[in-house]
């Protein structure tokens, strides 16, 4: 049985990283008594897998994960299960069963929202800057060294909040295809319309930074990974 879990990051847990997450959701199956499947080998672990690694310091209201079970379990079961094993700022949002044959979720996810709040930046003023470049040539930092990238190809769409001034919507790329940081964007479009970004990209943003949401394109729309449900 393989189901798919939403699940929140919230302020208390936002330092904690991707490594540390999973760690912490491989004692909660254990706590609940979750038949989680094991794989074979030497050295077996829990069958378990995430959508997307969320960066340290940003907090999110639909993660995902998928977890291959040795056996059925109702999911109102496995979800409260969970939820009272799990420690405060990660909480089950809802879960599915989906087909065995299912690609992973890590390679079906091409887009993540954001929205950035709490500066003081004038943020129409950042998205007519970055609307008006043809291109925009960023550095990516990775393993392998850093790689220039046209931003452009890397955001879906983006705007300013029409009721608070406050706050910016970004909607990136991610996923298999290639991914940027929000703050990569962030900063780019502050230097293009001449506004202070105080310090290095790699050490966040002064503003909280939220991951509304991630999706997969199926036939021609934007879903989240709970669409992928079993028939």
């Amino acid at each position: 049985m393989r189901v798919i879990i939403e699940y929140t990051k919230e302020e208390r847990v936002k330092f904690i990283s991707h490594l540390d997450l999973m760690r912490t959701m491989q004692r909660a199956v254990r706590r609940a008594g979750i038949p989680i499947a094991y794989s074979q080998g030497f050295n077996p672990h829990p069958v378990m897998a995430f959508a997307s690694a969320l960066p340290v310091g940003v907090t999110s209201e639909r993660e995902y994960m998928d977890i291959i079970l040795a056996e059925p379990v109702s999911l109102p079961v496995l979800n409260e299960r969970l939820n009272h094993a799990l420690p405060r700022g990660i909480a089950i949002r809802d879960s599915v069963v989906t087909d065995d044959k299912t690609p992973s979720l890590m390679s079906l996810i091409e887009r993540a929202d954001y929205r950035v709040a709490g500066a003081e930046w004038d943020w129409e003023k950042a998205v007519t800057a970055y609307l008006n470049e043809p291109e925009i040539i960023v550095e990516k930092k990775g393993k392998r060294g850093a790689v220039s990238v046209n931003l452009k190809e890397s955001i879906h769409a983006v705007m300013a909040d029409e009721d608070d001034p406050k706050v910016l919507h970004i909607s990136m790329k991610t996923g298999s295809k290639g991914s940027l940081k929000p703050e990569i964007a962030v900063k780019s479009m502050l230097e293009l319309s001449e506004q202070h970004f105080p310090g290095d990209e790699s050490f966040g943003l002064p503003a909280a930074v939220h991951r509304t949401g991630l999706y997969i394109l199926k036939d021609g729309e934007w879903v989240t990974p709970l669409a992928l449900k079993k028939d």
